[in-house]
């Protein structure tokens, strides 16, 4: 019986998967974590560097999916954009108490786009190797300062303050280029997206 619950669960659209874990179902968390496991791990670990802290982020996002999957409306986008939205700020919180604890800085943005670890299949590193490569595509319209101050937030993990300070320009106007910039990424990725189905 189990089993046959497990098959049709794995059937489901996500945001019925969403709607049982509301309802307290471990099968229907289960069948999302295959589904989307491997790429929040490949995420971590492109940000991280590291496979077994990842592993803990990984576990992580998905006990959060559990506690606030409730939360979930569509008005938030689509299911996907709020879950590797959830990944990367629990992931992006990692890097920064590392950083804290350890004074590390990891001054090379590339190190954050090469994926060493064995534990990731060659798929799941080329799935995510092709999203970060349109992610990247799309910041090359942005303009210089725009692009600067999202490669300080997402992929060295930055506050808004640490960028204004770093960069020397008003706390305002560091705000102004991400809300712009990141504007201009959803529309090109939106773009991009569409062109695909």
């Amino acid at each position: 019986m189990d089993e046959v619950y497990r098959l049709n669960d794995e059937g489901l659209e996500d945001l019925e998967l969403l709607a049982k874990i509301g309802g307290q179902d471990r099968e229907a968390l289960s069948t999302l974590y295959d589904r989307y496991g491997r790429r929040v791990f490949a995420l971590a670990v492109r940000i991280l560097n590291d496979p077994v802290g990842s592993e803990e982020v990984t576990q992580d996002v998905f006990m959060s999916v559990w506690r606030r999957g409730a939360t979930y409306t569509r008005e938030k986008g689509k299911f996907t954009t709020w879950l590797f939205s959830i990944a990367h700020n629990r992931t992006i919180d990692e890097l920064r108490k590392r950083r804290r604890d350890r004074s590390r800085q990891n001054d090379d943005i590339e190190d954050h786009y090469d994926l060493k670890s064995s534990d990731i299949s060659p798929a799941d590193a080329a799935v995510a190797q092709s999203e970060y490569a349109k992610i990247l595509a799309a910041m090359e319209d942005l303009p210089v300062e725009q692009k600067t101050v999202v490669e300080l937030s997402y992929f060295k993990g930055l506050t808004q303050t640490e960028i204004a300070e770093k960069t020397g320009q008003p706390l305002g106007t560091v705000k102004t280029r991400m809300r712009l910039a990141l504007k201009k990424l959803r529309k090109a990725l939106s773009a991009e997206m569409g062109a695909q189905v």
